[in-house]
C-alpha cells in the first residue's frame, strides 16, 4: 500500500512537471527533482566548498556499490544566466544508477559582474580539481574522472579539456579527465544576444571561447551527443568539434539523434524520459570503453 502511495504521488507531481515546463521553469525542475528524491531518496552531502567564493559549492552522490566508483562531474546548462545544482538531482539519479559517483557544481552566472568568460571554466577547474583531491573519500575513484555537460554546460567541458590553461592553473592536465560527454553543446558560435555579448564580449576576446580554436589532439577521448531536431543550439557545433577531434587522432564518436528537442537531451538522461533514445547509456557505453 506505501508502495502505491509513492507511485501515485510521482505520478501527480510528475503530472504538474509538465504542466509548468513551459512557463516556471525553476517550479517545474523543483517538481522533476522531488520525484526523483522520493523515488529513490539516494544520500547526498550537499554545499561542499570548493573554492571561497559564495557559489563555488558542489553537490556529492556516493555511489552505492561497494567499491570505489568511477566519477561523473555533471556540469549543468541554463545559457550561463540560470539554473542550480540542486535542480540536476535527476540527472545525479541518471549516473548513480549506471554505478558512477556522480558530482555537481554550481558555478558564477550571469548577471553577476564576475559572470564573464573565463570564470565559469576557472569555476569548473576548481571543481575537478576538488574531486581529484577528495572523491575517494566519498567512494569516488580519483583515477576514473569523466565530465559530461549539457548546454553551457558542455561548452565549458570542452573548453576546460581543450584550452588547457584552465586544468593547469590547478595543478592538473587532460591526462587526468579519463572522457568527455557533450550533449547539445554550442562549441563555436558568434554571441547575438545581449546575455552572451555581456559574458563573453567584447568582439575582440570571441576567439577565446571558440572551442574549435584549441583542438590540439590532447584532448581526452570525447563522446558528443546532439539532436538534428535542436533548434535552440546547431548540429554544425558538434559536427565540427568531431572532425577536430578526429583530425587530431583523439579518441571520439558522435550520436545524432532525431527526435529530441534541445531541452530534451538533458532530461532524456533520466530513464523515466527514455523512449527510442538513451543518452545516459550511450554516454555510460562510451565511458566504460575507456576503463
Amino acid at each position: 500500500m506505501k508502495a502505491l502511495s509513492i507511485i501515485a504521488a510521482i505520478l501527480v507531481v510528475l503530472s504538474l512537471t509538465f504542466v509548468y515546463m513551459l512557463n516556471d521553469r525553476d517550479r517545474s525542475m523543483w517538481l522533476l527533482n522531488s520525484a526523483v528524491k522520493l523515488a529513490n531518496p539516494h544520500p547526498v552531502l550537499a554545499d561542499i566548498s570548493y573554492g571561497d567564493k559564495e557559489w563555488q559549492k558542489l553537490d556529492v552522490y556516493p555511489s552505492q556499490n561497494p567499491d570505489a566508483a568511477p566519477v561523473v562531474i555533471f556540469i549543468h546548462g541554463g545559457s550561463w544566466r540560470h539554473g542550480r545544482k540542486d535542480q540536476y538531482r535527476f540527472a545525479a539519479d541518471a549516473f548513480i544508477r549506471k554505478g558512477y559517483t556522480v558530482v555537481l557544481p554550481d558555478y558564477v552566472k550571469h548577471p553577476d559582474e564576475q559572470a564573464k568568460f573565463p570564470s565559469f571554466a576557472t569555476d569548473a577547474a576548481l571543481a575537478v580539481k576538488w574531486v581529484k583531491d577528495n572523491i575517494q573519500t566519498f567512494n569516488g575513484d580519483p583515477e576514473k574522472l569523466f565530465l559530461a555537460g549539457h548546454s553551457a554546460g558542455a561548452h565549458t567541458v570542452a573548453i576546460l579539456t581543450t584550452d588547457s590553461q584552465y586544468l593547469q592553473q590547478v595543478g592538473l592536465s587532460e591526462a587526468d579527465i579519463s572522457g568527455v560527454a557533450g550533449i547539445a553543446g554550442p562549441y563555436s558560435f558568434i554571441p547575438d544576444w545581449e546575455v552572451t555579448k555581456a559574458v563573453f564580449g567584447p568582439p575582440a576576446r570571441y576567439p577565446l571561447m571558440d572551442v574549435f580554436n584549441y583542438v590540439d589532439g590532447n584532448e581526452p577521448p570525447t563522446i558528443l551527443l546532439h539532436s538534428s531536431s535542436d533548434q535552440q543550439v546547431g548540429q554544425y557545433n558538434s559536427d565540427g568539434y568531431y572532425d577536430r577531434l578526429v583530425a587530431n587522432n583523439v579518441k571520439a564518436e558522435k550520436v545524432i539523434y532525431q527526435q529530441p528537442s534541445h531541452i530534451d537531451m538533458v532530461t532524456m538522461l533520466h530513464p523515466w524520459f527514455v523512449k527510442q533514445d538513451d543518452v545516459a547509456s550511450d554516454i555510460d557505453r562510451f565511458f566504460r570503453s575507456l576503463m
